[in-house]
């Protein structure tokens, strides 16, 4: 007879499709997973809503657990992995606990808490076990375990960059003074390649009327549509170097570092905070010190060029693919 699989409820917000490629790795792993978006809804407005003024949408919220509850009141879970936290209202959590008092409750979130609202910390203290990827929030919570982020299948390639198409190349949310950095560096070097996303128009246009950074920025250089995670993939494939930046007050690794180095190309990063990570070789990571001061290309140009593929052990990235990273939750 077959042992019966165990199973997850898994609640997470929508970003960039990761939140299927954890729902995937979890089913390829054994479990039964059912899934539920944290949110009620993923429009910029309302994502914006969530993290500034969530109780405005309460009502909205609490109508959006209570089905959910609904749905999952005859299955029993084994385990409740919630990603993030923002939205989740407690009384759902208390709701989950008693009617399913055997099970292990599970936290992550791949944000600082500088970036989510205090719900995320608050309910904290309902699950056995709590993760975060941000080095200085894992430092000052004694209930948090670090635990970086992960990469994805399609990002898989072997390191060899002599003959890729670009020298260096940017994908990502234009944020903070990520367009400045970027234009400032790709401007004095060739064979580049930028993409910068924003999740509306409407948004664009209050940044560009609010920051006088913005206001050079046209509209051209901006696209409204995601890449998927395929075109994503393909483009660090195609790259001897991706540069990643980091949201201001965040510590954290971010996505980008796994999937660059996963795809065999250098990754030029303004994080520090790599140096403390496993799988840190400065063949393959550069780190950018300063950035608010010009950061010379001669530099940069040269440290791809001196970059010692060869140095940089491959298996260390392993337990970052997505299958292997999943396993430790239900350690």
């Amino acid at each position: 007879m077959a042992e019966q699989k165990k199973r997850v409820l898994f609640i997470c917000p929508a970003f960039f499709g990761y939140e299927i490629s954890i729902k995937n790795a979890l089913i390829e792993n054994g479990y039964e997973v059912d899934f539920f978006d944290e949110r009620t809804s993923n429009n910029s407005f309302a994502k914006a809503i969530f993290r500034v003024k969530k109780s405005l949408l309460n009502r909205v919220i609490n109508s959006y657990y209570d089905n959910i509850l609904e749905k999952i009141k005859l299955t029993k879970y084994d385990y409740f992995l919630l990603i993030k936290g923002e939205v989740v209202p407690e009384r759902f959590i208390s709701e989950f606990k008693r009617n399913n008092p055997g099970a292990k409750l599970i936290y992550y979130t791949y944000d600082s808490f500088n970036n989510n609202n205090s719900n995320s910390v608050y309910i904290l203290k309902h699950f056995d076990t709590c993760y975060s990827f941000d080095f200085e929030d894992v430092k000052n919570n004694p209930s948090l375990k670090l635990k970086h982020l992960f990469y994805t299948n399609e990002y898989i390639s072997r390191p060899d960059i002599a003959d890729r198409k670009y020298f260096i190349s940017f994908v990502g949310s234009l944020h903070s003074a990520r367009y400045t950095i970027i234009r400032n560096l790709f401007s004095k070097l060739e064979h580049t390649f930028t993409f910068f996303y924003m999740p509306a128009k409407w948004f664009f246009l209050l940044e560009k009327l609010l920051k006088k950074d913005y206001r050079r920025i046209k509209w051209a250089e901006v696209s409204f549509n995601k890449l998927s995670g395929r075109q994503v993939a393909d483009i660090f494939k195609s790259s001897k170097s991706v540069v990643d930046i980091q949201r201001f007050g965040q510590t954290g690794l971010t996505m980008r570092t796994f999937e660059v180095l996963a795809a065999g190309a250098i990754l030029i990063t303004t994080n520090p905070y790599v140096k403390h990570a496993d799988f840190y070789n400065a063949d393959r990571i550069i780190i950018l010190d300063d950035v608010s001061l010009p950061i010379s290309a001669d530099e940069v140009k040269t440290k791809i060029k001196a970059a010692g593929m060869n140095n940089f052990d491959e298996a260390q990235l392993k337990k970052y693919f997505i299958n292997n990273w999943v396993k430790e939750f239900f350690e």
